[in-house]
Order: structure tokens, then C-alpha cells, then sequence
């Protein structure tokens, strides 16, 4: 796997918007790590054209989602600046996922949409559990992500 910093260079605008949105739900929530969860909620805040398309397809609304996320989400007790901020490692799987689906589509840079991929395959998170109840695949988001 890449380091940090070297993935983070390979993000596209819209993707180091996500993950900063992603390191403010980490603050609110007093968490010490940046999860798939935050890594969702940012997803959701900054709205890109491209996962809002491939939300469309879920039986939920991105409100909603968002709503299904929070209601996982329990304050801690460690107020942790951003500066501070590492991603656990399940964000880890899913940006290197996110990388894999970034190189298989062929772009130069992983954004929102390539995160989005790796959410709905890296298994075991609050956030897969949320996109696949909201029936929300690999195979449906990259099929609205490569119909325009």
C-alpha cells in the first residue's frame, strides 16, 4: 500500500474536499481516527455530481443515508485535532480499494466516485452495512458511474 501522502497527491479535488469533510465528522464526533463512516459522511457533504448520480439508484436518499450513518456514530471523550488525524485501518482498505477501482477505470486521479466504489466493497463497516441496506452494490455503482 501507498503511503498517505502519496495517495493523497493521486486525489482529486472533490476527493480531498471529502476527506476533509471526513477529518470535521472525526472533530464532531470526538473520534481519534478517520473511518469509513466519516469517509461516507464526507462522501454525502460535498454531493459530487458523479456519487449523487450513483446514489440515485439506492432506496434511500443521501439525507437519509446520512441519518443511518449518525445514528452509528457515538460521541467519544478524545478531542483529537485534525492535524492529528490518521485513517483506521478499514478507511486504509478502503482507499486503497479506491485506488484499484481508480486504476481499473483508467483516470489519473482517485476521486469521489472511486471512493464510493471501495465503500460498497470493503466489508465489515458500519458503511457497507448502510450502502448495501439501501441496496447499493459494486456492480449498480460502477454501472451509473460509467453511464452518462
Amino acid at each position: 500500500m501507498t503511503s498517505g501522502a502519496e495517495t493523497q497527491d493521486r486525489f482529486t479535488p472533490a476527493m480531498r474536499d471529502t476527506i476533509d469533510r471526513a477529518r470535521q465528522s472525526v472533530v464532531k464526533y470526538k473520534h481519534t481516527h478517520i473511518t469509513p463512516e466519516h469517509m461516507l459522511l464526507g462522501l454525502i457533504a460535498v454531493g459530487s455530481p458523479e456519487v449523487i448520480r450513483a446514489l440515485s439508484s439506492a432506496v434511500a436518499k443521501p439525507e437519509q443515508i446520512r441519518v443511518l450513518v449518525e445514528h452509528h456514530l457515538r460521541v467519544g471523550d478524545m478531542a483529537v485535532s485534525e492535524d492529528q488525524l490518521g485513517f483506521s485501518e478499514r478507511a486504509k482498505r478502503v482507499i486503497e480499494t479506491a485506488r484499484e477501482e481508480c486504476v481499473r477505470a483508467k483516470k489519473p486521479q482517485i476521486g469521489p466516485e472511486h471512493l464510493l466504489l471501495g465503500l460498497v466493497q470493503v466489508r465489515n463497516t458500519v458503511a457497507a452495512a448502510v450502502l448495501a441496506a439501501v441496496d447499493l452494490k459494486p456492480d449498480t455503482v460502477r454501472q451509473s458511474l460509467t453511464s452518462n
